[in-house]
């Protein structure tokens, strides 16, 4: 999503539906900027691609509180017309602009072009809570489909080490791109590094990241090429990187 630049999202989506996967099920990551205008504001633009579509567009919430995100902010007996998309929730956002069925038991169930899934920080406790207000809102639990991991297992995350390999710089056209994540729905702790990347040691031999360099500034620093172009460069064994940590301490 980043390489299409924040920009023209709408048009990164415009392409996945249309172009890269014009039919079958895609589900696309929709919070790297901003997740309320991609679900409230592209969709509506985009809606006559979608119900068109042979298939189903799934939209990927990937920050902030899932139980919120899914459900709103708002109390779910809150029907007010002024409600603003945060306070409403994905699903009755989805059910609004696209519509759905009526099931056998009287809940509502999102029309079949769209569809929703979280799979960041899903617990149990957190699925149950979910379903129970999708159901007081009058919604099926079949509008929404939980991703199980780390949360759900042994919580031990990318995150208990602060650590997560992200894509922060690109080229297109020989035109090159800073790639970023910055999800108004998070806390900030998704906030990615951003374009080329430079680390120094300082003078307490302590590393420290640099972002937004220029191609010269890249070339310096700690970071060397590991792997380019299918070909892997400066071979280490474990023996060797465990020596070098172990000298460094």
């Amino acid at each position: 999503m980043c390489m299409g630049e924040r920009e023209r999202e709408i048009e990164t989506f415009r392409r996945l539906i249309t172009e890269v996967h014009p039919q079958g099920f895609v589900s696309i990551v929709s919070d790297t900027w901003d997740y309320w205008q991609v679900l409230a504001e592209y969709t509506r633009e985009l809606q006559a691609i979608i119900m068109q579509r042979q298939g189903r567009v799934v939209f990927r919430p990937d920050s902030g509180d899932p139980v919120a995100i899914l459900c709103g902010t708002a109390a779910d007996d809150d029907t007010r017309s002024e409600r603003s998309a945060e306070e409403k929730g994905s699903v009755e956002v989805l059910w609004e602009i696209f519509g759905g069925t009526i099931n056998e038991k009287g809940y509502k169930v999102l029309d079949p072009h769209v569809g929703l899934i979280y799979g960041d920080s899903i617990t149990l406790a957190r699925a149950d809570e979910i379903l129970r207000r999708l159901e007081a809102k009058g919604f099926a639990s079949a509008n929404v489909v939980f991703g199980v991991g780390s949360f759900t297992y042994q919580y031990n995350t990318r995150d208990t080490f602060g650590f997560a390999m992200k894509a922060t710089w690109g080229e297109v056209n020989g035109e090159g791109r800073a790639l970023f994540k910055e999800p108004k729905t998070d806390n900030g702790l998704k906030r990615s590094a951003r374009g080329l990347l430079r680390v120094e040691r300082d003078a307490l031999g302590e590393l420290q990241l640099y972002d937004g360099q220029t191609l010269e500034q890249e070339q310096q620093g700690e970071l060397k090429t590991r792997f380019l172009d299918g070909k892997l460069y400066g071979y280490a064994s474990l023996s060797q990187i465990r020596a070098r940590l172990a000298a460094q301490r």
